[in-house]
């Protein structure tokens, strides 16, 4: 369990909590009420192979006594299909086809008559056209989302899942909750959602509270199964990204000293069936722990998603006592090699969780919470905007938290949304450390640095959001009022309606993503 949760509990059980948003905020900044979550990246067609042969070229006869040499045919093969371009709608789907070696056959072109110092030799032969050039490999794209789904939980009595209208609103409230399990926790007090869509349409919970996988099917609103997970709470999962039916990363933020086995080590990215729970092998990330003196830094891999065609991981690195940090990372690993293949070191950051992608840019925006509890924590909280498309990877810019009010970003997340036209647009939140100031919701620039407060809510309630073009949905985890909050992003955030996410449980929103 990250100290988050810890933070979190103590807000909604202890005395004294404010309840919903201030009573009162500034005329260009509202208590919060909104709507969506954002899209997938690209198209699941496969590509066309490319274009077809040349024409053959022109037939050189060499000079020659009383007729020249046959001139030879020229005909060079076209270009051909290509590697895909990325493809959306599930894993390894291929993309627009880009051009390659072989070409499709085009008309074979005629060779022209070679000319000799005397008489003109015979003309060249035809040349042939290039054969059909297939599409290249395929490329590891996320799945495209199909749905919207709120995580419910206070942390001690039990969590919940809704179903939402992408519109706005409930689908299904109360689709599955801790209760369905009968004695035991269906769902445990520590749940997480992943941070993309998994394959096959399910929703998938990460529980850490017991270990597992569960997926749901969120039109039935059933358990379609529960895997356990190698090491179980120990090592405590924090993400997942299901490559194929058969492999699957998991990030084992945890590390179990007591281990005898890789299986239940931890601190990792471990490789397991996703269909079974069962343990495979695991990428090991020791090397790229941070080095402070006096500590011993683990390199905690934390959230995880697929981006560029390769999985990044964020490491929060920290030490085993959470006394001790090291500068946040991220990795990215290629699921053909199980490796790494590059590692992007974000420089004056720390505690670094949350991540965001925008496929159209190659852009990983990552959230650092900072050094909990320092006296400069702000300066050392902040976006990290990272460019996946350079080669090696690079860090382009970091934004800190002095830009978000002077206020520790909320490690974990923040949320790339692009508008409409394209931009650079993102949403943030700030939590006060002390527990005494209201958290921030901001709207920035991730390019310009740009940064604009538009709601506020009582401390530590504003979690994750998600959002559609038009609508950005909110979790308000307040203990009076526990909502989801609505706003209209189809230009300056407005807010909008609010509305209960577990009207049956009453439980209060704490994460929304699309499934």
């Amino acid at each position: 369990m990250r100290r988050a949760s810890w933070i979190w509990l103590a807000v909604v059980i202890g005395a004294g909590v404010a309840a919903g948003c201030a009573d009162s905020t500034p005329a260009n900044r509202s208590t919060l009420d909104a709507a969506a979550g954002a899209g997938g990246d690209g198209s699941s067609a496969a590509g066309a192979p490319g274009t077809g042969g040349d024409a053959a070229g022109t037939g050189s006869g060499a000079a020659g006594t009383g007729g020249g040499a046959a001139g030879t045919g020229g005909g060079a093969t076209g270009t051909g299909g290509g590697a895909a371009g990325t493809g959306g709608g599930g894993d390894l789907d291929a993309g627009s086809g880009g051009s390659g070696r072989d070409g499709g056959a085009d008309a074979a072109g005629t060779g022209a008559a070679g000319k000799g110092a005397a008489d003109a030799g015979a003309a060249g032969a035809a040349g042939t056209g290039g054969s059909g050039g297939a599409a290249g490999a395929p490329v590891l794209a996320p799945p495209a989302p199909t749905g919207l789904v709120a995580l419910n939980s206070d942390f001690y009595s039990g969590t919940s899942i809704s179903i939402l209208n992408p519109a706005g609103g409930l689908a299904h409230g109360d689709c599955l909750d801790s209760s369905s399990g009968g004695s035991s926790l269906l769902i445990s007090t520590d749940a997480v959602l992943p941070s993309q869509p998994q394959r096959g349409g399910e929703v998938v919970i990460v529980d850490r509270g017991n270990g597992a996988l569960t997926f749901v099917n969120p039109s039935a609103c059933t358990v379609a199964r529960r895997i356990a997970l190698p090491g179980g709470t120990s090592a405590d999962p924090h993400d997942v990204v299901i490559l194929s039916d058969t492999k699957a990363y998991l990030t084992r933020y945890q590390s179990v000293s007591t281990a005898t086995t890789a299986a239940a080590k931890g601190n990792d990215v471990a490789i397991v069936n996703p269909t079974t729970g069962a343990f495979v092998s695991s990428i090991n990330l020791d090397a790229y722990a941070s080095t402070v003196a006096g500590a011993t830094i683990l390199v905690r891999p934390d959230r995880a998603l697929i981006a560029n065609g390769k999985v990044v991981v964020s490491l929060n690195e920290i030490d085993a006592s959470y006394v001790s940090y090291g500068e946040g990372k991220v990795v990215l690993i290629d699921p053909a090699t199980d490796t790494v293949v590059a590692s992007v070191a974000l420089t004056g950051l720390y505690d670094c969780e949350g991540m965001s992608y925008v496929a159209a840019t190659k852009t990983l925006l990552v959230a650092c919470g900072g050094p909990y509890r320092v006296e400069d924590q702000p300066v050392l909280s902040g976006i990290a905007v990272v460019d996946l498309g350079t080669s090696p990877p690079s860090l382009t810019r970091a934004i800190t938290s002095v830009a978000f009010g002077d206020q520790p970003v909320n490690f974990s997340w923040v949320l790339a949304a692009p508008t409409a036209a394209g931009g650079t647009r993102a949403f943030a939140g700030t939590n006060d450390p002390l527990d005494v100031l209201p958290d921030a919701l901001y709207v920035f620039d991730y390019v310009l640095g740009t940064t604009t407060q538009i709601a506020t809510s009582s401390p530590f309630t504003i979690g994750a959001p998600a959002a559609t073009s038009s609508l950005l949905f909110v979790p308000e985890a307040t203990s009076s009022t526990p909502k989801i909050q609505l706003f209209g992003i189809t230009g300056t955030p407005q807010v909008t309606t609010g509305f209960a996410s577990d009207p049956t449980n009453g439980l209060p929103p704490q994460e929304i993503a699309w499934y």
